[in-house]
């Protein structure tokens, strides 16, 4: 079976983002998933992901996830409740602040806790390079052991416990946490998707 790391470094030399002979190191690793497209792809499976190069929070960080584990780092993966508001879309464009302005938008967003080193941090690779003009927080620098900023303001945060389906752990939050409000979260990421992919 081809670890998904060696999927990452096939396709990032075959896109011409890996130059020949240069290794791919965790920092390395985790540029690359974040300057992918922010964009839902078929799947949220890691080989998905990396064949079709684009992914949203859940995707990106599932991938992040298996890569550091391969290079023998533990890693958890973390789930946060957070809402789109007034007050964090100002720069977005008029369709989702329209969405916002009748009531906030609940969400859950992924990202990873990484082991180092020298300590525990937080990881992000969310927004990709290209977004920083449009307002994103891009985390453009991996340092060990020093968090990332997180791509939303998180209201509760979980862990998602060993052996769990991360996927199936979001899906019950989801429904738990967005409620009735779960068909306009997928209306405002598909808008926010459909935005960075053509401002970017």
């Amino acid at each position: 079976m081809v670890s998904i790391l060696s999927l990452l470094e096939l396709e990032s030399r075959q896109r011409n983002l890996l130059p020949t002979g240069e290794p791919l190191t965790a920092a390395s690793a985790f540029a690359l998933v974040r300057d992918m497209p922010y964009q839902r792809a078929s799947t949220r499976e890691p080989e998905a992901i990396i064949e079709e190069w684009r992914g949203t929070c859940s995707g990106k960080h599932y991938l992040l996830a298996g890569i550091f584990r391969e290079f023998g780092m533990d890693t958890r993966v973390i789930m946060c409740t957070h809402r789109f508001t007034r007050e964090n879309t100002g720069h977005f464009p008029q369709d989702l602040k329209s969405l916002v302005s009748r009531e906030p938008v609940p969400d859950v967003h992924t990202y990873i806790r990484l082991k180092t080193d020298v300590g525990w941090m937080n990881v992000d690779a969310t927004w990709p390079s290209v977004a920083a003009p449009l307002g994103m927080t891009v985390n453009r620098t991996f340092a060990p052991g020093h968090d990332m900023t997180i791509a939303c303001d998180p209201v509760d945060s979980y862990v998602v416990p060993t052996g769990d389906d991360p996927q199936s752990f979001k899906e019950q939050l989801i429904a738990e946490f967005c409620g009735e409000s779960s068909r306009i979260r997928d209306e405002f990421i598909e808008g926010m998707s459909r935005w960075l992919s053509d401002a970017t």
